[in-house]
């Protein structure tokens, strides 16, 4: 059943006149006949005029610009939200009129329904009674931010869609929303206007299907959770039917404003590692989507691009946040499980054309994530796969979510698998999707923390210039070396992926060698702070490095920072190694992301509680593990502002001499 808007051949001047001139005192004690989501109620917008609620965006477009409103084929006005809402709030807004309840039990709202009660319970300076130009005033286009999109589009501007769309379920009941709802929806837009009643999935599933995607356009920016439900499995497989799983994707990862879009489809692009190459070259941000034989389907979101290495035939390890994902399968409780990789694993290694990625068990691959936590391009002899598809899934029993009851295979004492085979198998689909958000990147540090770090360096009265971000500019070690340049008396500030955040001050300059093949070694004060998550206390830890260690090396762009071993391992190495950023195995990583921190326990302040993790050496991290991915990484140069450089000499001279 479909109806168009009654109110769609006004024009925007004519709402304007006809809205206006339906004063509230004239409404004042009529029901009004709601249409919410295909649920038709007598709804008490009348009460909604008294002290407390008549200032709340619902009460002005009820009371004021009804006749803005959508209507379906029976002109009864509709609002295109969760009728469960509408529901709840007409009875308690009954019981205020019958002084049950007091006005502000319907202010503080219903948890469960917080995303409707917010908007429409938002507070606007817009009036019930019409004021003159104020439809020029910021209030208006205040009001009309959150109220536009349960407004007909013939009025200028607003998005609220132009007709009504119904289709009856299995129950008798009725699922109602508008066309703008289901614009970016082809598969569940054709369900409304070229089928019969819905049979295939429960009334209680379909409802959540078009609650979610209404969601998704009342708050397209927002990370919109996929609906609870007593039947995830039912729910996750109404969402593929109806063609909704790349949301289903965004909102699993949970990034805000983020978009996504398919790069390669095995069932389209087959499973060579050099197509799968080609069409995700200098993208970051990938989700991988595996299904096996059994239907079971694996995702893993990787927070960075695969890069190949220079040579074909050797391998790269490349630093990036990792998670892994259960969409559905081996736990009893059905629905998506998030399985967190431990703070240590977080990296991708691929090989090259030729190259291959080898396991501890004698297997290879020609991509390794998470610490072969999944494979691609399997092979069992010590030599990949021809096929991607071939793969090798695991991870450890305690990584497993403590809320969901696994029920699947153990491949060995204490390791699970997402899959149904219990070792290897080949996928029935591999897809991989580019996951972006258009958000900027957060500093690391709000700004007076930043100042009070700044502060703590002894450098009292200095601000700080930003001069490297990595979530800014990328994570390539030529990049940072550009945006650095020659600035010295920086400042590091590293944050990872649990909630450790801490600190490098180096008095000197990353200053790469005139050699691009080797290394510059240069003598320099180097302290680290501990801001967050290494000590019980919160305030700031020191940590001074001893003088032996004050140095820094920074390698060419094709050389390395050789570790004590001899190997070449690192781009940059700080304080006798106690920080390296791009750190690999064989030689470095092929970004900056992966990184090791550590101190000597001894090296740790008296007066403050160590609570981090201590390794067999003893020794001790201010980041979640001693080997650790950036989740960001901020380099700035510290300067003194115009007219403070005598206040700021004699405080160093002051502070140099102070026990």
């Amino acid at each position: 059943m479909k109806a168009s808007a009654s109110s769609s051949t006004d024009t925007a001047d004519g709402i304007h006149k006809q809205a206006d001139q339906t004063p509230a005192e004239e409404m004042s004690g009529r029901p009004m006949l709601l249409n919410v989501g295909g649920f038709v109620m007598a709804f008490p917008r009348d009460v909604l005029l008294c002290e407390g609620l008549r200032d709340t965006c619902l009460a002005v477009l009820l009371n004021r610009f009804d006749s803005w409103m959508i209507t379906d084929d029976n002109r009864i006005h509709f609002v295109d939200a969760d009728p469960f809402y509408f529901i709840w709030l007409a009875e308690k807004l009954r019981c205020l009129s019958c002084n049950r309840i007091d006005v502000s039990e319907i202010i503080e709202g219903c948890p469960a329904l917080a995303f409707y009660h917010d908007r429409f319970f938002a507070k606007t300076a817009v009036t019930i009674e019409p004021q003159h130009g104020d439809h020029d005033s910021e209030a208006f286009r205040g009001f009309m931010a959150v109220m536009g999109p349960f407004i007909s589009s013939s009025v200028a501007g607003r998005t609220g869609g132009s007709e009504v769309l119904s289709v009856r379920v299995a129950d008798g009941g009725v699922v109602a929303t508008t066309e703008a709802t289901l614009a970016d929806y082809s598969i569940l837009h054709d369900r409304f206007i070229k089928y019969g009643p819905v049979a295939d999935v429960s009334a209680d599933t379909f409802h959540k299907v078009v609650d979610y995607v209404r969601r998704i356009r009342l708050a397209p920016d927002a990370v919109t959770p996929l609906p609870t439900s007593s039947w995830p499995d039912e729910l996750l497989y109404a969402c593929d039917m109806y063609g909704l799983m790349e949301r289903v994707y965004l909102s699993t990862i949970g990034k805000s404003h983020s978009h996504i879009k398919c790069l390669f489809k095995s069932s389209s692009d087959g499973g060579e590692f050099g197509s799968l190459g080609e069409r995700v070259a200098g993208v970051s941000g990938l989700l991988f989507v595996i299904e096996d034989e059994k239907q079971h389907t694996i995702a893993c979101h990787i927070d960075g691009p695969l890069i190949p290495p220079a040579d074909p035939t050797s391998t790269l390890t490349i630093g990036c946040p990792v998670t892994l994902y259960s969409i559905n399968g081996p736990f009893e409780e059905g629905g998506i499980a998030k399985i967190s990789v431990p703070h240590n694993k977080q990296c991708v290694e691929v090989a090259g054309a030729e190259g291959t990625v080898k396991s501890d068990q004698g297997g290879a691959g020609k991509v390794c994530i998470a610490a072969g936590r999944l494979w691609l391009g399997y092979g069992e002899d010590g030599r990949p796969a021809g096929d991607l598809r071939r793969c090798h899934q695991w991870v450890e029993r305690d990584e497993l979510p403590d809320d969901k009851t696994y029920v699947g295979k153990m491949i060995e004492e204490g390791v699970a698998t997402l899959a149904a085979s219990d070792y290897y198998f080949t996928a029935q689909r591999l897809e991989v999707y580019q996951v972006w958000s258009t958000l900027p990147a957060d500093p690391i540090l709000p700004a007076d923390d930043l100042q009070a770090l700044i502060d703590t360096t002894r450098h009292i009265g200095m601000t700080a210039q930003l001069l490297y971000k990595g979530e800014r500019d990328g994570w390539a070690y030529e990049t940072m070396l550009a945006k650095v340049g020659g600035a010295a008396d920086l400042l590091l500030v590293a944050k990872d992926t649990g909630s450790h955040t801490f600190a490098t001050h180096c008095s000197g300059q990353l200053k790469q060698p005139a050699d691009p093949t080797g290394v510059a070694w240069r003598r320099c004060p180097v302290t680290f702070y501990s801001i967050s998550g290494a000590f019980e206390e919160p305030d700031i830890a020191k940590i001074t490095m001893p003088n032996e260690q004050q140095r820094m090396g920074v390698a060419g762009t094709e050389g390395a920072v050789k570790n004590h071993k001899g190997l070449p391992w690192a781009k940059v190495s700080i304080a006798g190694g106690r920080l390296w950023l791009g750190i690999g195995g064989d030689a470095p990583a092929g970004d900056l992301r992966r990184c090791q921190q550590w101190v000597e326990r001894d090296e740790l302040p008296d007066d403050k509680t160590y609570v981090g993790s201590i390794n067999e050496q003893g020794r001790s991290t201010l980041a979640a593990s001693h080997c650790f991915t950036c989740v960001d990484l901020e380099i700035y140069t510290l300067q003194v502002p115009d007219g403070w450089q005598w206040l700021a000499a004699v405080a160093d001279i002051v502070l140099s001499q102070s026990p």
